[in-house]
């Protein structure tokens, strides 16, 4: 298992090692010994699995304090575009954004610090994505950013019209950049 740097500071991509034979291929997909010599302090507890048509855009979503989630993003078959943004105000990359192409087929995952909000958009036929998060989900404590929120210019792969959104991700506001969220 490999960790690669990206330029956001404590934003990863985890390139596990595989092992192809005639009968398929084996990887791991997570060790815990290896995750915390980097990360000591986050513990998992909660998995989620999403399934998601072409051309759907979920994001730009947090979780506020206390209940703020570090997040393991892996795509199980198809492919998406991850999209994260740094919303740690002591940030060197505050309001910096960060995407990669996640696939079953390059299998790189994307390890998320707290203080980040996330979406992706399913460029493939259908995706299944699981993630791995440090903490329960608090519907109370959710908070989002509009996925087209024009000072962040999000490059996304489809347009607005063309995109498939919840009401809820629609609904997300601008950000308020005269305070913090």
């Amino acid at each position: 298992m490999k960790f690669i740097n990206t330029e956001i500071k404590d934003l990863i991509i985890i390139k596990p090692k595989i092992f192809n034979d005639p009968r398929g291929y084996f990887m791991e997909s997570y060790r815990n010994d290896l995750f915390k010599k980097k990360y000591p302090n986050i513990d998992f507890v909660q998995e989620n699995e999403s399934f998601s048509f072409k051309k759907v855009i979920r994001g730009m979503h947090y979780q506020e304090e206390p209940y703020s989630q570090s997040k393991i993003i892996r795509v199980l078959f198809g492919k998406i575009w991850d999209i994260v943004i740094d919303l740690r105000p002591d940030s060197p990359s505050y309001l910096s954004s960060f995407g990669v192409e996640l696939s079953h087929e390059n299998r790189k995952q994307l390890f998320i610090p707290s203080g980040f909000a996330h979406g992706f958009a399913v460029t493939s036929e259908f995706a299944r994505v699981i993630y791995k998060a440090n903490k329960p989900y608090m519907p109370h404590l959710e908070r989002g950013i509009s996925p087209f929120d024009p000072h962040f210019k999000l490059k996304w792969p489809f347009s607005k019209h063309d995109s498939i959104l919840s009401d809820k991700d629609l609904s997300w506001p601008v950000f308020k950049y005269d305070e913090k969220q």
